[in-house]
């Protein structure tokens, strides 16, 4: 826990977590997210129906499913005080949120809809082999309230890790998540289905190596890359992705690859690492390097 359990531990504690935030935000213990290598591209892809084992710290996967819940810290902290104890608690509540949310939206196929985006690509080999792509879509439990949902493609080979991820333009307030309404399932799959169409597009001009030479880079926020303040201190405005490299520059939205730690809690930037596409209103924050 690093929300409220900073009250009770003391200054030191308090200090900590709050460097460690600024960590975060300049990136400087972070893995830099690299191109595509070469054999990457020559030997190609197979789309595997499972999770990768490294999540997000705290995730929780909704049975049967594809679906990922990453949640922020929990309140739990401030009744149960003790950090253990705490910790315990929080896994307890995400756990059972999980099982809630898994009968809600089993019907969303995450595996399916990147499957049919995917299934002509060239890059996709059917059979055995050792590079593997995994398909995932986030919902991310944010400070404020509302949950964001993102789609993950991550493709792993021997010790190199890309993942390309897509920003759905909808975010969810905490009452229509647990509702899961026939109208919120539909938009949810739609909007996904249209998010795997990208997320193929992401691939294949990364092993194209059309990600070579980015533009420019940027210091980039945004609550989609993080919505969660660390040590219940730190406004997730302030976490940015520094020197971010800016891939594409359109009219209406970003592509831009960023570092990160795949194995920190999503408020700790674990959502950050690799390649992102964002609708320009998902970004508060852009700053242009010169």
């Amino acid at each position: 826990m690093t929300d409220f359990n900073c009250i009770f531990s003391g200054a030191a504690r308090c200090l900590a977590l709050i460097l460690s935030a600024l960590a975060v935000s300049g990136c400087n213990t972070m893995a830099p997210s690299t191109a595509m290598p070469a054999d990457v591209r020559t030997q190609g892809l197979v789309l595997k129906h499972d999770v990768p084992s490294k999540l997000p710290e705290g995730s929780k996967r909704l049975a049967g499913s594809q679906l990922i819940l990453v949640p922020t810290d929990s309140a739990v902290g401030l009744v149960v005080p003790v950090p253990f104890v705490a910790d315990i608690a929080t896994n307890a509540y995400h756990s059972h949120e999980a099982t809630t949310l898994a009968a809600r939206y089993a019907g969303i196929d995450v595996f399916d809809l990147v499957q049919r985006a995917m299934g002509s690509s060239a890059l996709i080999h059917d059979g055995a082999g050792k590079n593997t792509l995994f398909a995932v879509a986030y919902l991310v439990d944010c400070d404020d309230a509302v949950f964001r949902v993102a789609l993950s493609g991550r493709v792993e080979s021997g010790p190199w890790t890309g993942r390309y991820t897509v920003h759905l333009p909808t975010a969810l307030s905490e009452h229509a998540l647990a509702a899961g309404a026939p109208a919120t399932i539909a938009a949810l799959t739609s909007e996904l289905s249209d998010a795997a169409v990208i997320l193929r597009s992401l691939i294949e001009r990364d092993a194209a190596d059309a990600f070579r030479a980015g533009l420019y880079r940027a210091d980039v926020g945004s609550l989609h890359l993080n919505c969660g303040k660390v040590a219940g201190l730190v406004s997730p405005k302030m976490l940015l992705a520094r020197n971010a490299e800016v891939l594409e520059d359109g009219a209406g939205h970003i592509v831009v690859r960023a570092a990160g730690d795949l194995g920190q809690s999503g408020p700790s930037g674990g959502l950050m690492y690799g390649v992102h596409y964002l609708r320009r209103d998902q970004v508060h924050t852009f700053n242009r390097k010169p």
